[in-house]
């Protein structure tokens, strides 16, 4: 993303590159991945190895980053992205050719890369069906899980509380 010169910046380019450099910055901020090949075994995956489901905690911890929130969390997505690959071949063939994408990106090891070489390694894999899995997947199995509610902030379903009205309709009070 650039300016071409002698054109000002919009509102929108503006926001983007924020948008873009605070995720960034989150990112960097996460502490190192602290699995091991042994947690991954102990999940008992069947369909990925140990090296591609530690790739995917990494893609996932990047792709949504939360600081406090442990690598078993971005684990869960793993084993629910195998569930999906169990279920559909293209899903399968689209993951398992994951590490080989990543690596080719970052020219090398995309493991062993610095934090900034795996963000821009995946940040060009943007718009491809890899990354629009990867994104959808986690930020749908990443936010369904209880213990992502407590770190930000969610209180779960109102529904059988009688609905929002009745129940944190006004309880906004970081929005002050």
């Amino acid at each position: 993303m650039g300016i071409e010169q002698g054109r000002t910046a919009s509102r929108r380019d503006i926001l983007i590159g924020l948008k873009q450099l605070m995720l960034s910055a989150s990112a960097l901020s996460l502490s190192p991945l602290c699995l091991g090949s042994n947690d991954i075994e102990a999940m008992q995956l069947k369909r990925l190895d140990t090296h591609t489901g530690l790739l995917l905690v990494q893609v996932c911890r990047l792709l949504f980053p939360h600081q406090g929130l442990s690598d078993q969390v971005y684990l869960d997505v793993v084993r629910d992205i195998e569930s999906d690959m169990a279920a559909d071949n293209r899903v399968d063939r689209l993951v398992k050719g994951a590490p080989e994408i990543l690596h080719a990106k970052a020219g090398g090891n995309w493991m062993e890369a610095a934090t900034e070489k795996q963000l821009e390694s995946l940040s060009l894999l943007q718009g491809s069906e890899l990354f629009g899995y990867l994104r959808n997947r986690t930020l749908e199995s990443l936010y369904r899980n209880p213990v992502v509610w407590e770190l930000v902030g969610y209180e779960g379903s109102s529904i059988e509380h009688g609905g929002y009205l009745n129940r944190g309709f006004d309880d906004i009070d970081w929005l002050d």
